[in-house]
C-alpha cells in the first residue's frame, strides 16, 4: 500500500499536542508566542541548548557576502542574527508581532541594517511579496496544515538550498507521558521528509544531538507555560526528574540535564 504522506502530514497536525493545546486556550499560534513568557529568555536558553549550533555550520556555504537568505518561522532569531552577520541580505517571515519586535530588538544591539521582515503566515505569502533566495530555511515552525503548496513555495523561490529544521526526539517524552499523560505521536521530521519525497525531492537527512544542562528554574517555566502546575503535579514531576538522574546540583542551584535531537533536512538545487 502506497502511504499519502500529504493526508498523513494533515492528520498529525490535527492531532498533535500543539494543535490540541491551542484550541483549549482559545487562541492562535501567533497569539500564543506574542504572550509567551519566557520569549525574552530565548537567547540565553539557546546559548545554554547549543542551539542552532552545528545546524548553522551545514548553512554556512549557501549563506556568503553575496548571497540573499529566507528565513520562515523566524522567531526570536536565533538564525537571523547569526545569518544576516554573514549574508548580504536576510528576508525573515515571521507572524507573531510580538517575535518581530524581540527579533529586531537584538538585531538592533548588534547594529544589523540588512533584515526584511514580513509580518504574515507563510501560507499568507504571496510569491509577489518574494525574491529568489541562495539559502531558505524553516527551523520549527511547520504549523501548516497543508503542506505540500507550503513546501512547493519554499522550492520555487529557492536556487541554493532549502533547509528543514524539525523535531526527532525532545528527550522528555517520558516525563510528558508519566507526568502528564501525554503519549508522544511520531517525530515532525519523519512526515516532512516523506512528504518531500513523494513530491519528487530526495532531500537528505542529519540528525544532531545536542546534551546540555539548564537550571531547574528555566525549565520549570518553560512547561508551566504550557500546563497548569499544581503541588501534586510538581512533586510528580521532581520525583520523575530525580528517579530519572535528570536533576543536577551544582555551585548555583540545581540544573536539568537535558538531550535533544534535531533533524535537519535538506534539498540542494542543481
Amino acid at each position: 500500500m502506497i502511504v499519502d504522506w500529504f493526508e498523513e502530514w494533515k492528520r498529525y497536525r490535527e492531532s498533535s499536542h500543539w494543535t490540541q493545546k491551542l484550541k483549549q486556550k482559545g487562541i492562535t499560534s501567533e497569539q500564543f508566542w506574542d504572550s509567551y513568557k519566557m520569549a525574552d529568555r530565548n537567547e540565553e536558553y539557546d546559548r545554554l541548548a547549543g542551539y542552532p549550533g552545528l545546524i548553522l555550520d551545514r548553512m554556512a556555504r549557501f549563506a556568503g557576502p553575496d548571497s540573499s537568505v529566507l528565513d520562515i518561522g523566524a522567531g526570536s532569531g536565533a538564525y537571523t542574527i547569526p545569518l544576516a552577520k554573514a549574508a548580504r541580505k536576510v528576508t525573515v517571515v515571521e507572524p507573531s508581532k510580538g517575535q518581530v519586535a524581540r527579533l529586531m530588538r537584538l538585531a538592533d544591539r548588534e547594529g544589523l541594517e540588512n533584515i526584511e521582515v514580513i509580518n504574515k503566515r507563510w501560507q499568507d505569502v504571496d510569491r509577489s511579496e518574494l525574491e529568489s533566495y541562495s539559502l531558505v530555511n524553516a527551523a520549527y515552525c511547520f504549523h501548516m496544515p497543508d503542506i505540500r503548496p507550503a513546501l512547493q513555495k519554499m522550492l520555487d523561490v529557492t536556487t541554493g538550498a532549502l533547509f528543514l529544521v524539525a523535531l526527532v526526539d525532545h528527550g522528555f517524552a517520558d516525563v510528558y507521558e508519566g507526568v502528564f499523560g501525554e503519549k508522544e505521536p511520531e517525530p515532525e521530521y519523519i512526515y516532512l521528509y516523506n512528504v518531500l519525497h513523494q513530491m519528487g525531492y530526495p532531500a537528505n537527512v542529519e540528525v544532531m544531538v545536542r546534551r546540555y544542562q539548564i537550571p531547574l528554574e528555566m525549565q520549570m517555566e518553560i512547561l508551566r507555560s504550557s500546563y497548569d502546575f499544581t503541588p501534586e503535579l510538581e512533586e510528580k514531576l521532581m520525583d520523575r526528574l530525580a528517579a530519572t538522574g535528570r536533576l543536577v546540583k551544582r555551585e548555583n542551584g540545581v540544573w536539568v540535564k537535558r538531550t535533544y535531537k534535531d533533524g535537519m533536512i535538506w534539498y540542494q538545487k542543481d
